[in-house]
């Protein structure tokens, strides 16, 4: 169905559209479930930052132009040398746009449109967002996205003082109550006698 759509919106060719369908499993953009693929987080993420700083690039009608194109060029209806100095003129504008972008007016964009996906709101009502490992040592944290070497995860607006973090992966439907609410958030224990301090349980 989905080869099917990119026929329909002119995306591809019969002989790239298996590399395709590679990359977005390679760079685990997707995931194969009863032979359909699934979004995965990093697809989310990636998907959402080209359509706000390269939205010209994903458009449908875009990525469907440089295929007539081609085909122009193949036909020897058009230069090719041409087409790819006005394709690079271009992008290279598009690119220049995004340079003065700090990170984190990247990640701040990302964390609010990605927000409902990420932090979804649960039955109980309780902020999803709110930090419950510093509530009693750092004030009201706030979960959000941030970004490391190793790529972005979910950590806390106290951080240094609270090191609360975790993984950029929403619990699944099939994970039990607990280990969902502990990918979330630490379970707190009790207190410990001699300072009164909070122990959690953490995964």
């Amino acid at each position: 169905t989905l080869v099917k759509a990119m026929e329909e919106m002119g995306i591809g060719r019969p002989s790239t559209y298996a590399s395709i369908m590679q990359v977005l499993r390679d760079r685990n953009y997707v995931e194969m479930q009863s032979k359909r693929f699934v979004p995965q987080d990093r697809g989310r993420v990636v998907t959402t930052f080209l359509a706000k700083f390269f939205a010209k690039y994903v458009d449908y009608d875009f990525t469907a132009n440089p295929e007539e194109e081609l085909g122009a060029i193949a036909g020897g209806h058009v230069e090719w040398k041409e087409a790819l100095r006005q394709f690079w003129v271009d992008f290279k504008a598009a690119v220049d746009e995004t340079k003065e972008l700090t990170i984190t007016e990247v990640i701040d964009y990302l964390d609010a449109d990605l927000g409902p996906h990420f932090f979804p709101v649960g039955d109980d009502g309780v902020d999803p967002r709110k930090c419950l490992a510093c509530k009693d040592t750092h004030g009201d944290g706030r979960l959000g996205l941030k970004l490391g070497k190793f790529g972005a995860f979910i950590g806390c607006s106290n951080y240094s003082e609270c090191k609360f973090t975790k993984p950029l992966v929403v619990p699944d439907g099939d994970e039990d109550a607990e280990s969902a609410a502990l990918a979330i958030q630490p379970k707190e224990l009790g207190k410990e006698p001699g300072t009164g301090r909070t122990i959690t349980l953490r995964k």
